[in-house]
């Protein structure tokens, strides 16, 4: 079978990441010819990296993938009879997980006008949507990711007739009411046969987006052999009615332990595009790490350990937490007293490791530090691996013992013993996209804030941390809305390479304010919420890390915070019976609505006493005026 493929490209940074080039290097294998369709621009090498593969075409960024294809069946036009099969497809999916020759082999033997290689089922539409469709719903469809057309039906009139009346593509729900939903329909009812590579029908037939519900599945047992990239960062919602939020981490990891498809290839195609709370959680980036075991017997990093110290009654803890660490790493403390100082002279021969005491101002605590007295350490090129760490108080807490907790989830979580240290070195050194560890954020006490966000209160916190990042030049997706993975309280391991931005600015000691410090909202906050987008913006993931006895006391607060909240909500008519989330957060919104039109009416009301009172005053009243105002306002108020 002759066949030739139109491959749709968009990237909103122009930039051909390696999984293209992956897709395409398997695809040319089982076809003829290949035209690439660049909505957009593409610099000069960006488009060689394409031309290996096929015809390169650039064309304005309009009517998406539907307006691609219409101008790759263009460049064919005459030539189109030689073909026996087109294949329209985009880059919204990567892979291949399988050989695409088990496709290929696997449907050319049937007898079908036109094909794919995953669908879904029949969905009712809201009226936003409706407004948008062909049709009263979508019915049962080949996604439009790969859609192969056989010669009975692209040489057909009803073929023409089909790209001739597609209405303009404004947007993505155009396009999927106005053409991915309607094609295999539309051709079905002419009489066109159809089939799916990855039918899941038999298997899951009460799924009707088994490759967004079901994903790893489909990889395992039906050897579909794509998924989508936006796996990596769907919006939480629909995974937590349809499944428990396993589906995109379970995939991934299989993909990453069952198959040959070379995982890094997705960190550059997703980091400096998403949101990385979103990439958090749908590759469930957290590691729950042994406390007591280990089976790292010998490491190969360079490792330091910088402790920044100020209270001399916390020296020896520090102490204690420096011990953990392997004898080859190097430990460096930061400190602005003397009395410090002197203890850790004193205590320097008990130590294998090599211990170096570094005087710092203590202006801008324990970030200045890190950024102005432990610079050259950073920037050495001598270490694989670093862990800052500090002795923490938190004594602005009504509660001291509030502060001591939050601290020791920091400690316990970063650096808590010796098998969990080593835990942590092999986590890095298992996997070299990983650019920073962080502690889960405290949430008990007045943290709980952070069970909401993560940038506190102050509202300066976001829009401090987004210009400090536009000043280093890192420009990933930044919201107030997307709550940030960082490690609040400054105790996490990084690889000095993910932090490089961050270091090559010539920090001083007058960046920082002085004392009282602030609470919040300094640029000491915003450097702190800066981390894991540095690590982004440098191509590495950031993970969350816990030793095993704290992930159980955290899930174990988490579930008592969600139970007492919902329940909470639930005195509100209906939503205690609401189901799921999506039904709760609906029923929530309704009551929320019924809050501002009863603020509404106060809001009429204060406004009528408001102008008794002026009547009044003004002694332009009577007995019956006033009286007549009174009843209306009575009367009002009880029919609410």
């Amino acid at each position: 079978m002759k066949r030739v493929a139109i491959y749709f490209f968009f990237d909103s940074k122009g930039i051909v990441h390696d999984y293209v080039s992956y897709f395409l290097s398997d695809l040319v294998k089982n076809i003829d010819r290949l035209l690439i369709v660049v909505n957009g621009q593409l610099d000069e090498a960006n488009q060689t990296k394409l031309a290996q593969f096929g015809e390169v075409y650039l064309r304005d960024n309009d009517e998406l993938d539907v307006g691609a294809y219409k101008f790759g069946l263009a460049q064919l036009d005459d030539e189109l009879p030689q073909f026996d099969e087109i294949i329209l497809l985009n880059n919204t999916i990567m892979g291949p997980l399988y050989p695409f020759k088990e496709t290929f082999d696997k449907m050319g033997s049937q007898e079908l006008d036109f094909w794919g290689l995953t669908k879904v089922g029949e969905i009712g539409l809201n009226e936003t949507l409706l407004k948008k469709s062909k049709y009263d719903k979508y019915y049962e469809h080949i996604q439009s990711h790969w859609i192969a057309i056989r010669k009975s039906m692209f040489l057909s009139k009803d073929w023409r007739d089909f790209w001739h009346d597609l209405p303009y593509i404004a947007d993505y729900d155009t396009s999927v009411g106005m053409y991915e939903a309607v094609f295999t329909k539309y051709f079905s009812d002419l009489g066109y046969q159809w089939g799916v590579s990855v039918d899941s029908d038999n298997v899951y037939p009460h799924s009707q987006m088994p490759l967004y519900d079901l994903p790893k599945q489909l990889v395992e047992q039906m050897r579909c052999p794509i998924f989508k990239k936006r796996a990596a960062f769907n919006i939480l919602d629909r995974a937590l009615v349809v499944g428990a939020g396993e589906q995109s981490p379970e995939l991934f990891d299989y993909i990453k332990t069952h198959t040959d498809y070379p995982f890094d290839l997705l960190a550059e195609a997703i980091l400096p595009y998403y949101h990385y709370d979103l990439i958090h959680k749908n590759m469930a980036n957290v590691s729950i790490l042994s406390k007591n075991e280990t089976s790292l017997l010998e490491s190969q990093s360079k490792i330091a350990l910088i402790i920044h110290l100020y209270f001399e009654d916390m020296v020896d803890e520090f102490l204690t937490y420096a011990h953990f660490f392997p004898a080859t790493t190097d430990i460096f403390i930061t400190t602005s007293q003397s009395s410090v100082k002197q203890k850790v002279t004193e205590r320097k021969n008990d130590f294998q490791q090599k211990l170096t005491i570094i005087d710092v101002d203590n202006r801008g605590r324990d970030v200045s530090a890190l950024l102005v007295g432990a610079k050259s350490i950073i920037t050495s090129g001598d270490y694989d691996l670093v862990c800052f760490t500090h002795d923490k108080k938190t004594l602005q807490l009504g509660s001291e013992t509030s502060g001591y907790s939050f601290a020791h989830k920091c400690y316990e979580n970063i650096h808590g013993s010796s098998a969990y240290v080593s835990n942590v070195i092999a986590l890095f050194e298992e996997n070299q996209k990983l650019g920073l560890a962080v502690a889960p954020a405290p949430n008990h006490g007045d943290y709980f804030w952070t069970v909401e966000k993560d940038w506190t209160p102050d509202p300066k916190n976001s829009s401090n941390t987004k210009a400090l990042l536009d000043k280093l030049g890192v420009h990933v997706p930044i919201a107030e809305d997307h709550h940030p993975i960082a490690p609040i309280g400054s105790v996490f391991w990084f690889r000095p390479s993910a932090m490089e931005k961050l270091f090559q600015q010539d920090w001083q000691i007058d960046d920082f304010p002085g004392e009282p410090l602030p609470v919040d909202g300094t640029i000491s906050h915003a450097i702190e919420r800066s981390y894991p987008f540095l690590a982004q913006d440098a191509g590495y993931y950031t993970q969350t890390i816990m030793n095993d006895r704290y992930a159980a006391i955290e899930y174990l607060n988490l579930s008592y915070y969600l139970r007492k909240v919902t329940q909470g909500i639930g005195v509100f008519k209906n939503i205690s019976d609401s189901g799921n989330l999506s039904g709760k957060l609906f029923q929530i919104n309704e009551v929320k609505n019924q809050l501002m039109d009863y603020q509404t009416q106060v809001d009429t009301y204060q406004s009528q006493i408001a102008e008794l009172h002026q009547i009044i005053d003004n002694n332009k009243w009577n007995s019956s005026n006033l009286w007549r105002k009174i009843k209306t306002i009575l009367k009002k108020s009880r029919a609410k």
